[in-house]
């Protein structure tokens, strides 16, 4: 994300303004109003199903149309072909709840992000007394989360399991597997392949609505604890751990890795996908970004070089890892159990 001097004033500027293009997206889906924008609205329609002022209704939908989230004709306005693929709940392609789960991430830390830069976490957030980096929480947070997290995963997961070997695998487990994205598309791409979602509760809640929609009940459980104190069960092939270090400190980290470890069958793999920084700590810039965002939500997360988790595994007992690219700023280490 380096600057371009000759962008001048006008570059610190858009930076400054960022803000305001992800609210307005923000407050939209939160309206609903791709929702009734299906078909053309005028601004006195959408303000009268809003029960708003037509005025500020109005205002905010050339706003959009300057997006291009919505086109405007005359006096109406109808979602863009950009809105209609993305933004309209009950389409396959729906991926509101990850606009929803930003929003959530803003309220939960991004706005106090001075403040936790100058104490080192969030305000408040008491980390010597952080045991649990994923308690439960609000049930419309967490199915945003959990939804928004298969918003991502469900373009990525195809591709990770068209990269991973594992023909040999019969026992699978997926820790902190969410919505069971990985591990439906790694079922499917493995015809002999048993696997198991370990999460908490409300997540389990979804993967489980997820599995049934891809009629994968016979070959995908979910298994519900805190993998940081409870059992994730022996005798796996092989363990898939997506997105879950950067939530956690180091302590931890090493932890939930040892922990898998002696899950595994002999000669079983890890596999731990994240967004792993490069030992300058700055690039990828999604990464070093992604780090700022770990310091505004969680009370000791941060982003860690790729060198860092390869040096846990191989303490952990794992022989060295090999990293794969995989997409979107996330590449992946996967090793065998020595």
């Amino acid at each position: 994300m380096a600057m371009d001097p000759e962008g001048g004033f006008g570059q610190i500027m858009s930076m400054a303004r960022g803000f305001q293009v992800a609210k307005m997206l923000m407050v939209a889906v939160d309206l609903g109003l791709f929702d009734f924008l299906a078909e053309p609205k005028s601004a006195v329609e959408t303000a009268a199903w809003l029960k708003a002022d037509a005025r500020g209704a109005g205002i905010f939908l050339n706003g959009l149309a300057a997006l291009g989230l919505v086109d405007k004709s005359g006096d109406y306005f109808k979602n863009s072909e950009l809105a209609s693929r993305y933004l309209v709940q009950g389409s396959e392609n729906y991926r509101g709840a990850i606009i929803k789960h930003i929003e959530h991430t803003w309220e939960r830390g991004w706005k106090d992000l001075k403040e936790t830069v100058l104490l080192g976490h969030p305000p408040q957030a008491d980390p010597e007394k952080w045991l649990d980096a994923r308690p439960e929480r609000d049930e419309a947070e967490v199915r945003a989360f959990t939804w928004g997290m298969h918003a991502i995963a469900r373009d990525l997961a195809p591709q990770v399991a068209a990269r991973l070997d594992l023909s040999g695998v019969r026992r699978l487990l997926d820790l902190g597997g969410g919505p069971a994205t990985y591990a439906i598309n790694f079922a499917q791409a493995n015809p002999g392949l048993q696997a198991t979602v370990f999460d908490l509760p409300m997540p389990l809640e979804i993967a489980r609505e997820n599995i049934g929609k891809n009629g994968l009940t016979d070959r995908v459980g979910a298994l519900a604890g805190n993998f940081l104190q409870d059992d994730i069960g022996t005798g796996y092939d092989f363990i898939w751990i997506s997105q879950i270090l950067h939530s956690h400190d180091e302590g931890q980290c090493r932890f939930i890795i040892a922990k898998a470890v002696a899950a595994l069958a002999p000669g079983g793999a890890l596999a731990i996908q994240d967004f792993y920084l490069n030992a300058d700590g700055v690039s990828p810039a999604g990464a070093a970004m992604f780090g700022v965002h770990m310091l505004a939500v969680t009370p000791r997360g941060r982003a860690y070089t790729h060198d860092e988790v390869a040096a846990w595994m191989q303490a952990a007992g794992l022989a060295t890892p090999e990293f794969i690219q995989s997409g979107m700023d996330a590449s992946i280490l996967v090793a065998k159990k020595r």
